[in-house]
């Protein structure tokens, strides 16, 4: 994950747990990152200082606050990989009933 906001998560976002995530690879180029994300549980805050790409591994929905107040939801499907470019500042809540499972691929070059 990139630059996590632990500050701001604490402060307007402490009453959620934060998913699973392991780092699979961070190197001068690449970072990879694998979540577990389950019911109820957030990404807490984090600014995406790359472009990424998401490859979402499980079904679920996804609530997506934006540091400008903007909010969304993302309905993943298995199989899809979606590129965004940086920088992104947000938070992603699980809503569904069932874990997101997604691989995040951020380009640091």
């Amino acid at each position: 994950m990139s630059t996590k906001l632990m500050e701001k998560t604490a402060e307007v976002a402490a009453d959620r747990e934060v998913g699973q995530f392991t780092t699979l690879l961070d190197d001068d180029r690449t970072r990879i990152t694998h979540w577990v994300i389950k019911p109820g549980q957030q990404t807490g805050w984090h600014l995406h200082d790359f472009d990424y790409v998401t490859i979402q591994q499980s079904e679920g929905t996804l609530f997506m606050q934006h540091a400008d107040g903007a909010t969304r939801e993302v309905h993943y499907v298995p199989g899809t990989a979606v590129a965004i470019s940086a920088p992104v500042e947000h938070n992603a809540i699980n809503i569904g009933d069932v874990d997101i499972v997604v691989t995040e691929i951020e380009y640091k070059k």
